[in-house]
Formats: C-alpha cells, sequence, structure tokens
C-alpha cells in the first residue's frame, strides 16, 4: 500500500507524540471542539497521537467508527475536515487496513497513515546518490558546509581566497568525519544579494570538480543552489545531491533538472517570502514540504531519491525556530529522511546573548544533539570534527550502545 504525494499532501498526517504536552493539547483546541474535548487526553494522550486534516465528511464517519472499534478516540473539528486520532499503537496498526475495506477514498486515506506510522516509527530509507549510500538510523550523518562566498552569513567565506582553500576544508571535513560536503557559491543570509548564475558557476564548480577527484568515494558532494543551470553544471560534473533551499518551488526549471539527473539526490528545504503563517509554524512547514514531495513525484522524482530540511533561519523568527526544533518529531510523518541545518544561525547567537558566529560553537553543537534526538537523520554543519564527536556520544544514548562500548571492562575507582 503505497500513497502518492498527493493524497499524503492532503491528508497531512502528523505524529503528535512523543513532543510537548501542549502541542498535542494545542492540536486539540484547534479543532474548535473547546475544552470539553480535553479529558481525551488524559484517558489517550499518553499513548499515540496522529493529527490529519483534508478529510470529508464520510471519511471521518469511517474513521471514527473503525478506530473507536479498535480501542481508539477521534476529536473531530466542528466540520469534521480535521481529526486528531488517539489511541494505541496497536489500533493505528490496524487502522489503515481497515481503512482499505472502505473503497478507494478511505484506501487512500489509509495508505497516508501507513506512511506516517512508518515515518515515525522506523528508520528513513537510505538514499543511493550516484553510488554513495546514505544509511540512515545507524548514526546520525552530517554535512559539511563549504562556502565559496565573499558574505556567508557564518563569517566562513571562501571566495577570497581561491578554490585551494575550499578545497582544502572540504577534504579536512571528510577526515573528520562528514558523510557529505555541501559546496554553495551564493549566500542565503538574509539581505544578500542575488548572484548572477555564471558567477556562481566560476566559484562553484573548480571546487566542485577537484574534491571530486580527490576525497574518498564513500564520501557525497552536494551542490548548494537555487538555480536549475547551476545545479544541471554541477550535476555535469559528478555532483551527487542537489541541495534546493527553495525545495524545487522556486526556479521552474529545478524539479525537470534533477529528475533527468539518474541517481541524483535532492535535499527539498522549506522556504517562504516573510515569517508570516496562518496558523500552527510546524504544520504549516509540513505542508510545505508536503507541497515540495508533490512536485518532486510529479517530474518523475522517485520518493527514495528525497531528503526534506525544515529550512531552520529561513522565513522563520527566532521563536519559530526554536518551535519547529521542539517538535521536529511532527516531521517524520512525510516518511523522508530528515537533515537540519542550525549550525551558527542567528537563533543560536541571540541564545546565546548576541554571540557572533564564530562563538556559536557550543550552542551549534546542542541543537545538532537535540535534532537527532527528536528524530533528525543528518545535520549541516560548519564545525565538523566537534559535531561528529558530539553525535558519537549522543548517538550511544539515542541509537543504541556501539559494541565497543558494550564490551568495554569497568572503569578504574574514579569511573
Amino acid at each position: 500500500m503505497n500513497a502518492s504525494a498527493a493524497d499524503s499532501a492532503r491528508y497531512a498526517v502528523r505524529p503528535l507524540l512523543p513532543g510537548p504536552a501542549e502541542a498535542l493539547r494545542d492540536a486539540v483546541l484547534s479543532l474548535g471542539v473547546g475544552p470539553a474535548a480535553l479529558p481525551a487526553l488524559a484517558r489517550h494522550g499518553s499513548q499515540e497521537a496522529f493529527a490529519v486534516r483534508g478529510l470529508a465528511p464520510d471519511e471521518t464517519r469511517v474513521l471514527e467508527r473503525e478506530f473507536r472499534r479498535l480501542g481508539g478516540e477521534v476529536l473531530s473539528s466542528t466540520n469534521g475536515d480535521r481529526v486528531v486520532l488517539l489511541g494505541p499503537l496497536s489500533a493505528f496498526g490496524e487502522l489503515p487496513s481497515r481503512m482499505v475495506e472502505w473503497g478507494r477514498r478511505t484506501e487512500a486515506l489509509g495508505a497516508a497513515l501507513q506512511e506516517a506510522l512508518a515515518g515515525k516509527g522506523g528508520r528513513a530509507r537510505p538514499v543511493n546518490a550516484r553510488g554513495v549510500l546514505l544509511e540512515f538510523g545507524l548514526r546520525t550523518l552530517v554535512m559539511g558546509v563549504v562556502n565559496v562566498t565573499p558574505d556567508s552569513f557564518s563569517g566562513d567565506g571562501l571566495a577570497a581566497a581561491g578554490p585551494e582553500a575550499a578545497v582544502t576544508q572540504a577534504l579536512a571535513m571528510a577526515e573528520a568525519g562528514a558523510d557529505v560536503i555541501d559546496i554553495g557559491g551564493e549566500s542565503t543570509r538574509p539581505n544578500s544579494v542575488e548572484v548572477p548564475a555564471d558567477e556562481e558557476l566560476e566559484r562553484v564548480l573548480p571546487v566542485l570538480r577537484e574534491v571530486l577527484r580527490r576525497l574518498p568515494a564513500s564520501v557525497a558532494v552536494s551542490v548548494d543552489t537555487r538555480k536549475a543551470v547551476v545545479a544541471a553544471a554541477a550535476v555535469g560534473a559528478g555532483a551527487h545531491i542537489v541541495n534546493d533551499v527553495w525545495g524545487l518551488r522556486g526556479d521552474p526549471d529545478m524539479a525537470r533538472v534533477v529528475a533527468a539527473a539518474r541517481g541524483v539526490a535532492v535535499v527539498c528545504m522549506h522556504n517562504q517570502r516573510g515569517t508570516e503563517y496562518a496558523g500552527d509554524v510546524v504544520e504549516a512547514v509540513g505542508l510545505g514540504l508536503r507541497e515540495s514531495l508533490v512536485v518532486a513525484e510529479t517530474a518523475g522524482i522517485e520518493s527514495e531519491r528525497v531528503i526534506v530540511d525544515p529550512g531552520i533561519g529561513f522565513g522563520k523568527t527566532p521563536a519559530q525556530n526554536v518551535e519547529l526544533l521542539r517538535r521536529l518529531g511532527e516531521l517524520r510523518g512525510l516518511a523522508r529522511p530528515l537533515l537540519v541545518g542550525a549550525s551558527r544561525k542567528s537563533t543560536v547567537g541571540l541564545l546565546l546573548g548576541g554571540a557572533p558566529p564564530e562563538q556559536r560553537l557550543e550552542g551549534s553543537l546542542a541543537l545538532a544533539v537535540l535534532a537527532a534526538e527528536r528524530g533528525a537523520d543528518m545535520v549541516r554543519v560548519h564545525d565538523v570534527a566537534d559535531t561528529v564527536r558530539a553525535l558519537r556520544v549522543a548517538d550511544a544514548v539515542i541509537r543504541g550502545m556501539p559494541a565497543e562500548l558494550r564490551d568495554a571492562p569497568a572503569p578504574g575507582p574514579t569511573g
């Protein structure tokens, strides 16, 4: 049972647990049913909770009938187009097949539910980027940032230093444990000036070609660009991944370029102009990413080539960034590998009392670890060596004890 991107986008099923208790409460209250529904949280909210939207009245009736038979509870909006499902995991496990029995409309709903359940509870599917296999779930992967720009927000732009400085940085990142090297030739910081495509190519291609020639075959190379013409040239030079800050919804030719580049993976990041959202920011970001998935599927980009990124710092206030990180687990319902890039962002500086980019290491490490704990499969960072070491420790707690620790002898008397 496979859900189309359009069906998944329509229902936008998202897991609400585990997560902040107030996020679940707010999701229930947003249905417009009032405080009378809150006692249901005491009975069911400690189990599993999923939000669903885009429902027709008959679909809501079927959900209510079948899920309550399975021991769950359904709280619905006044017009029945949105629900919050509360119940044991066993009930959610059976629900998709119950939906299939009711016909095509509820079959699509069942597939969307199944996809969200798999995304929340299981490992993300590996991405084979032109022969470089990115496997998720065993540890948190690390993407190292190489900015071939003069005006990077993080203060690490290498345009003036020449290609060799960028190549040296990329090789050092790979040596330190980076799984992906992300090369960009245009700053995306707030109020940055757009760079002409030919200038961006002059910055990126020499670095990308040399990095590809000298990197180990196990490390993927990504091009960070919003321009289809730059992506096409980078792919032609051998790039494994296209990292699009507009999630295939900016340049109208980007999806076609990626679709034609067989085996090339794509990062679809959420972005928007301005920071105003009609409702809940996490739900809105999820819906925006689902729109990117629809564009990808329509263009012929296979789902196993797509990685999603909530776009920390892009079209979001500091408070919205923190809320996204707090509730990152809700985006697991997208059932795609999840990349988070919070390194050196202004939100970190604000939390550290106005610290400049070069003094944001500790905050960036904290957010990398918290993102991994909340479901991120990969983090995009500037300080690769420090992040790899921090995540090596964190992953032993988050993802399972490594063999070398399990088999280690007892420490001395000081521990």
